[in-house]
């Protein structure tokens, strides 16, 4: 391969790591919260002594607007995935990201009195499903691009999702102002901004993509290998080791979804005592933590997608959830309200950094089972574990109805619409059950007519 072809190569990567940037500043969502239920009527009041937002949407209910955002990122990998075959991924991007960029800017339109749905649809579905296009088409044609670097490739894009995260976080809480708490006064903004770099960032990047070529070795890192073991689709649905998967990653998004979604809340709700739950949340302590989920996350990215490339993917995954299943038991050993301050940055950087360790290593993890022929498509069917692990929490948190979220008395007397008990439980039994699906995963031979 010439210098010129490397040097056009890494320009594909280049164009998708900006994309990726763009698409992962949707998981800045938690500085958004208040600012929506303030935006639509809510105040900020003392009820029995307790800070909270009265009126408005309710907390549960805007949270559960990620949740969505990541079930509709799931189903977008189905439809991105063959539309980039058929058009191309640099098409499909483009116009991914300008529907991406035009949610954006619809959220400005919720007003008091707006409908939850309208929050939904412009920020669940529409960012969510454009955010799925996005992330995996860009993915999974770079990965493509090195089959010999999988681990390396899938480690710095996927980098660049979780740092869109850390990157608009400072830029919302620039634009916001003041402690960089976004509230009903400032969100119009804040909202503004984001749409205006989400979408340069994301078109710049577009025009820099183009299509891997498939088994050749000019002009590429591509080389010709044996598909004797590559599964299609509905040959790898036809095997245990796909369900074993699915459930696997259903577990590990489920933590991205309860810190990606209300990691401020959670944070508060353990640290803080009852009285102090609801203006700890508007203090800078308090936002900080969303950079710290997209810090964690984002090493956990570059670091676990390096060691999978020399120790194998299993191993990977042995570490994280011993990680995760550690932290889930904190959250429920230690009361809410009476945990440190500096345990709760472990439990969250924790929970984040294995997230990300455990997001690059599942495509490459697929690959390796199922055959590099039919990656794209049959990562984006067992990519669906992404929804079904976020709306598995959003129902949780919101004790089963999302629209009218029971209210939740913690032990510290802290009442919220956010069942976090319940959600814990649920992830500690996942998360056992998930490592000894990864103690019997065998890899799968196909079985050939003789």
């Amino acid at each position: 391969m010439d210098t010129d072809s490397k040097q056009s190569n890494w320009l594909v990567i280049l164009g998708t790591v900006l994309v990726q940037i763009s698409a992962g500043s949707f998981y800045a969502w938690a500085l958004f919260n208040n600012g929506f239920m303030m935006k639509t009527g809510g105040v900020l009041k003392v009820v029995d002594g307790i800070k909270k937002v009265v009126g408005g949407y309710p907390a549960a209910s805007t949270s559960f607007t990620f949740t969505l955002g990541m079930l509709f990122l799931a189903l977008g990998t189905l439809v991105g995935v063959p539309l980039a075959k058929k058009y191309g991924v640099k098409i499909v991007n483009i116009i991914s990201s300008i529907i991406f960029g035009a949610a954006i800017f619809a959220l400005m339109t919720i007003h008091k009195g707006s409908s939850i749905w309208e929050l939904w649809i412009f920020g669940g579905l529409l960012l969510g499903a454009m955010n799925g296009v996005m992330y995996l088409t860009t993915l999974t044609n770079a990965i493509q691009w090195f089959p010999n670097k999988k681990g390396l490739i899938s480690g710095i894009c996927v980098a660049g999702y979780g740092l869109g995260s850390f990157i608009f976080k400072y830029i919302d809480k620039f634009v916001a102002g003041g402690n960089g708490a976004v509230n009903g006064n400032n969100i119009n903004r804040v909202i503004l901004w984001w749409g205006i770099i989400a979408l340069v960032l994301a078109l710049v990047g577009s025009f820099m993509l183009k299509d891997a070529p498939v088994n050749k070795e000019k002009d590429t890192d591509v080389k010709v290998t044996d598909d004797s073991n590559d599964f299609s689709p509905s040959e790898m649905m036809r095997t245990p080791q796909a369900y074993m998967m699915i459930f696997c990653l259903t577990t590990a998004v489920m933590f991205m979804a309860l810190v990606g979604g209300a990691v401020i809340r959670l944070a508060s709700a353990w640290t803080q005592p009852a009285s102090n739950f609801a203006s700890w949340i508007n203090t800078g302590t308090a936002t900080d933590f969303v950079a710290i989920v997209a810090i964690a996350n984002t090493i956990g990215r570059f670091v676990m997608g390096w060691v999978s490339d020399h120790t194998g993917r299993k191993p990977v995954f042995f570490i994280t959830f011993i990680i995760q299943l550690l932290a889930v038991i904190s959250l429920l050993v230690i009361k809410p309200g009476h945990m440190n301050l500096a345990l709760m940055y472990v439990v969250v950087i924790a929970m984040a950094f294995c997230f990300g360790g455990n997001i690059t290593v599942f495509p490459t993890f697929v690959s390796d089972y199922f055959g590099l022929r039919d990656t794209s498509t049959n990562y984006s069917i067992i990519y669906q574990s992404f929804g079904l692990g976020a709306i598995i929490v959003g129902f949780l948190t919101a004790s089963g109805n999302p629209l009218n979220p029971a209210t939740v008395t913690l032990s510290s007397g802290v009442k919220l619409t956010q069942n976090f008990m319940l959600t814990n439980w649920v992830l500690l039994v996942m998360v056992i059950i998930s490592l000894i699906f990864f103690v019997i995963l065998k890899k799968p031979v196909k079985k050939t007519d003789k």
